[in-house]
């Protein structure tokens, strides 16, 4: 095989070399994510708690905080997000598996 056309060829190399490392750049990212045991506590509520800052403190890094505060709400069999000072309810931990 002869190359015709030098400059065309090393730039498609490079191209494709380019291309390669994006790839596995993406693939890595996607199966290197952090894995997540996930248990219950029970926590008392605190004088200006909300269940939208309490989901912010324990949720997963990348989790929504309104499907955390919709698990909390299931968990502890709540109609509302409305809580009280002294309250008990169960909340979800996360704790990274290494």
């Amino acid at each position: 095989m002869r190359i015709v056309n030098k400059r065309k060829f090393i730039r498609s190399i490079l191209i494709l070399i380019f291309v390669i490392v994006i790839f596995n750049v993406c693939i890595s990212t996607i199966f290197n994510k952090p894995k997540y045991n996930m248990k219950t506590m029970d926590y008392i509520v605190l004088k200006k708690d909300t269940l939208w800052s309490i989901a912010e403190q324990y949720k997963m890094p990348d989790q929504d905080v309104r499907d955390y505060i919709d698990k909390i709400k299931e968990i502890n069999n709540m109609r509302t997000a409305t809580i009280y000072e002294g309250q008990a309810i169960t909340i979800i931990i996360y704790e990274e598996v290494k």
